[in-house]
């Protein structure tokens, strides 16, 4: 038994899909599913339930994923403690955070085992006074910072879209304009949009919102669009990250059907105090997962395609 095969069980375990665990684990599918077969043949049983398009635990799954998760888990503590007995052990990789970005932060640390965190959330003048005192590595940020001496670089881009619970009336539109958003109850992730710019932006597009919820928590503002209280407006990224790992299924998205405001992100840096290996991992880093964010989402939305249009014309209908 190795063990590659014991990640990729637990990969597969957690994503259900072999396909995203393939991705996830930079394997091929066919290689993934021969190892969970070879992996099937040594335990004794067999640990899955396959349907069309879903693959699932079965019982002996569920009890044999406690103590994969739990041998995985003594082993990760074991290596990390081996090598923070290396007296030549980096620093700690310190990084401020104008966004909630969790979710990402967790895949780096999963991905680069070998580097230590030290993250905090902070506002524009915050992140831009650490930097300029040179108190941390580097910062994720949706704005660029303002200073001679510090360096922004831009690595992704986006547009916003609106985030809705599929019971709102506007969810029934493939699109929604600045007129229908009239007096509807709206909410902004103060991290990502800034209200002041927001409203100029929108002025000039001849739109005058009116933000109900300015909140820098995002799954707070997912609470509230989940409990019907507003329509969100996040970076499509993010709305395709939680479509992909499955969490806020009552949540649907729409663009705007007048122009999109662009949502930016990026990694700024103090001249004298230039990226080091670690920092720019971490650049590379987000670059990447963004995109892969927006491939895996577009290879999500062709398989489901793919399911509907196998499913017989009554299947379709009947709802």
């Amino acid at each position: 038994m190795e063990l590659s095969q014991l990640r990729y069980f637990t990969a597969v375990a957690k994503l259900g899909n072999m396909s995203k665990a393939a991705e996830t684990m930079y394997v091929s599918q066919p290689n993934l599913s021969t190892s969970l077969s070879r992996l099937e043949d040594e335990v004794g049983v067999p640990l899955f339930e396959r349907r069309r398009g879903k693959i699932t635990l079965n019982q002996s799954g569920e009890c044999f994923l406690r103590y994969v998760e739990q041998s995985l888990g003594s082993l990760d503590r074991g290596i990390q403690e081996v090598r923070n007995l290396n007296a030549g052990r980096s620093e700690p990789l310190s990084i401020a955070c104008m966004v909630d970005d969790t979710i990402m932060l967790q895949q780096f640390l999963l991905k680069n085992p070998d580097i230590s965190l030290n993250h905090q959330r902070a506002d524009l003048p915050s992140v831009t006074e650490m930097l300029e005192r040179q108190q941390v590595d580097l910062a994720l940020t949706v704005l660029e910072p303002p200073g001679d001496d510090l360096a922004f670089e831009r690595l992704y881009e986006c547009e916003f879209v609106l985030l809705l619970n599929c019971s709102h009336p506007l969810a029934r539109c493939q699109s929604i304009s600045r007129q229908q958003l009239a007096g509807e109850h709206l909410a902004i992730d103060g991290s990502r949009v800034n209200r002041a710019t927001f409203y100029a932006t929108e002025g000039k597009l001849g739109g005058t919102p009116i933000i109900d919820y300015d909140v820098r928590h995002l799954e707070l503002l997912l609470s509230l669009v989940e409990a019907n209280r507003c329509i969100s407006i996040v970076p499509a990224v993010k709305y395709r990250e939680l479509r992909l790992l499955g969490k806020h299924s009552q949540l649907v998205c729409r663009p705007y059907s007048d122009g999109a405001p662009v949502a930016y992100f990026g990694i700024a840096y103090h001249k004298r105090r230039p990226l080091n290996a670690q920092g720019k991992r971490f650049r590379d880093f987000v670059r990447s997962y963004m995109l892969g964010i927006d491939q895996a989402y577009e290879a999500l939305m062709v398989q489901v395609q793919e399911e509907l249009s196998d499913e017989p014309f009554e299947s379709r209908t009947s709802g």
